[in-house]
């Protein structure tokens, strides 16, 4: 199979995931809530919603499923969001029960979680030009209190990472109530975006510029890098918004810091190919997902502290950066299909692989914040649809004006 067919393959059996692991069932209270996992159909995560009304959007256009069809089951989602879904000013629980929309366990109200969510009902909103669609996700994003989570430290302003009320609830570990923060450069770069309408100039600019730019180097090259050094991190917020149009208010350039990144995430794989048997020129990425171990965060330098590491590799993080390394990503999704057919499945390319346990490991599982982050960018590759539809939607136009980006001459991704 030709590259450009296991491509359009890989999206369509993307969709297949989304629409065997949404909760469809009419009448249900869980209506459009998508599983965390094949692992886990009974969890709902938020996040996996908002990359399931991305996939609508992206099912209509190819004619995966009728547009209709998929307007309804967007209406119908955005509906469970508005009157079911659990949350706390407008923030959503980060894990739900997809039956019903309550609650799972005692999960923490999640502010990324939720805004993965929130690029969903943008783009959806903008990609169908419905009534109904577009009043109920006004509604999904007009009620979230972002002012609820801004905090002042040391002179700089900075948004909570999450609240939690329960004690022993997830990620408690003293008091109930605020989690952690956001003060540094991660895939929260989208909350900005959002919650600079309601915010205000003033407010927004000095959330963005709040959190810290701490650099490491590709090949002499600084960029801007995230804790961990993980691939996804750099990779969320650059799913839905163009950035090769725009400059950030001090002269950033995130897509060329998104490359940077990812061929030093590569370069870091390359480097340590002769201690682990699974990376090499063809088989490079590490990011967060499944591992011989369960699910685990790996990190490559460059990063904060000492990169952790064990020869996974990430294949959805890798096949994700096929529009920002063209080249060296086709090489990769090339050699996988054809040399490891053990990594495709019914729903395409699962989450990992790893050579270096024994015997050598096959991941079975795919998680939907992952099939949904590589399935946007591949067909970003192909047709550019949702870096257009999201960045062009007055909601974010209005929000790069407000924080003061600047446009600029688009690349040729092609070569």
């Amino acid at each position: 199979m030709k590259l450009d067919e296991i491509i359009k393959d890989e999206i369509r059996r993307s969709v297949a995931f989304f629409l065997d692991f949404t909760n469809l069932k009419t009448g249900s209270r869980g209506f459009g809530l998508t599983a965390d996992s094949t692992k886990t159909p009974e969890r709902a995560s938020i996040a996996s919603v908002g990359y399931a009304l991305t996939t609508w959007v992206i099912a209509a256009e190819r004619g995966i499923l009728p547009k209709d069809t998929a307007r309804r089951i967007t209406a119908g989602t955005l509906k469970t969001l508005l009157n079911n879904a659990s949350q706390f000013k407008g923030f959503f629980a980060h894990f739900l029960e997809t039956e019903t929309g309550k609650l799972y366990g005692k999960a923490e109200f999640s502010t990324i979680d939720t805004a993965i969510c929130l690029n969903g009902v943008i783009t959806a909103s903008a990609y169908f030009h419905d009534k109904e669609i577009s009043q109920l996700a006004e509604a999904v994003l007009e009620r979230v209190d972002w002012g609820f989570l801004v905090f002042e430290q040391d002179g700089k302003s900075l948004f909570h990472m999450s609240y939690n009320p329960d004690r022993g609830g997830s990620y408690v570990t003293d008091k109930p109530g605020f989690i952690s923060q956001w003060n540094n450069a991660s895939e929260q770069r989208m909350m900005y975006l959002q919650a600079a309408k309601s915010l205000g100039p003033m407010q927004a600019r000095k959330l963005y510029a709040g959190f810290s730019r701490n650099t490491g180097q590709y090949q002499g090259v600084q960029f801007i890098i995230n804790p961990l050094g993980s691939l996804y991190a750099y990779l969320c917020t650059e799913a839905w918004l163009d950035s090769r149009r725009y400059l950030d208010p001090d002269g950033v350039d995130w897509f060329e810091n998104l490359r940077l990144a990812a061929l030093a995430n590569r370069q870091f794989c390359l480097e340590h190919a002769e201690n682990f048997r699974t990376y090499h020129t063809n088989s490079w990425g590490i990011s967060s997902g499944d591992s011989p171990h369960g699910y685990a965060v790996f990190s490559g330098e460059p990063c904060f502290g000492k990169p952790y590491h064990d020869g996974t590799v990430s294949i959805w993080s890798a096949i994700a950066c096929l529009p920002i390394l063209p080249a060296e990503t086709s090489a990769l999704i090339e050699y996988l299909y054809t040399s490891h057919p053990q990594t495709y499945g019914k729903y395409g390319f699962f989450s990992a692989y790893n050579l270096d346990v024994q015997p050598p490991w096959y991941s079975q599982s795919v998680y939907g914040i992952e099939k949904g982050c590589s399935m946007i960018m591949l067909e970003n590759y192909l047709t550019g649809l949702i870096w257009n539809v999201y960045t062009d939607s007055w909601h974010i136009k209005n929000a790069l004006k407000i924080l003061g980006f600047k446009q600029k001459r688009i690349p040729d991704i092609s070569t």
